[in-house]
Parts: C-alpha cells; structure tokens; sequence
C-alpha cells in the first residue's frame, strides 16, 4: 500500500507518545524564484504520535513519519470535501428558498459550525483511525 512520508524531529517524549516537528513548504519550496518573490510558505507542525519503541527514541533524532495514503484520503474528505458539499448545497437550498444572496452566503457559512463542532467534539475518536508509523532515521 503506497504511504505519505515526511522527515521531522523529535522534541519532546511523554508517556507513550512522541512529539515530532515538521516542516510543511508550499509549492514554492521548488521554484528558482521563490526568494525574490516573498511568497514561500512554510509551516512547522508538531504531531503526537504513539509508539511502543518510545525507549529507540531520543528529543533531537531525526525521525521518518508515514501514514497510509487512504488514511491521508479520508482526513482530505472530512476536512475539505464534506465541508464544501455541505456549504454548497446550503448555499443552494437556501438561495433557492429565498433567493436572497447575502442570506445564502451567510447561511453557507453559519452551517459549517455545527460540522466543525463536530468534528472538534469527536477528534479523538478520529485520532484512533489516523495511525502515524514512525522511524528512526540512522546516519
């Protein structure tokens, strides 16, 4: 099964659980122009991952994380594809009912808070479908 990797580093071990920091770069991280243009993104992000060789693992390794590329497909669809479809068809519904655009834009974004909610409300349920693998990285 194919996998999504990225490198990061350890920096912090509590419990069973590793903290590692990445660093996520936009598309510009390629281009030739990117320190004239001022508009690279990059992003650091600390992700807990639990593992039962925590005793491997030391704050500072360099480290290899890889999820499981449907894994990575679901989190896409709960966290942007849903989310559209559901402002959208509010967006139409309510249009369609009043025909009052600033209502249905209003309305369209009012309905993404219950989601969100709902997903804030079960995120540790979902965390258990999220399996992260992690890897020391020997030099």
């Amino acid at each position: 099964m194919k996998q999504i990797s990225h490198y990061g580093k350890v920096i912090n071990i509590k419990n069973n659980k590793l903290q590692v920091q990445i660093t996520r770069y936009s598309a510009c991280h390629n281009c030739d122009a990117r320190h004239g243009c001022g508009l690279m993104d990059c992003q650091n992000k600390i992700i807990d991952i639990e593992t039962d060789k925590i005793k491997t693992f030391k704050i500072g390794d360099d480290v290899l994380i890889n999820m499981e590329q449907n894994q990575a497909t679901y989190a896409i669809i709960l966290g942007y594809i849903l989310p559209l479809i559901i402002m959208v068809s509010a967006l139409i519904i309510t249009y369609s009912l009043s025909s009052d655009q600033l209502k249905s834009g209003i309305s369209a974004i009012i309905i993404l808070i219950p989601y969100y909610l709902w997903l804030f409300l079960n995120r540790k349920r979902l965390a258990h479908k999220f399996r992260f693998t992690v890897s020391k990285i020997m030099e």
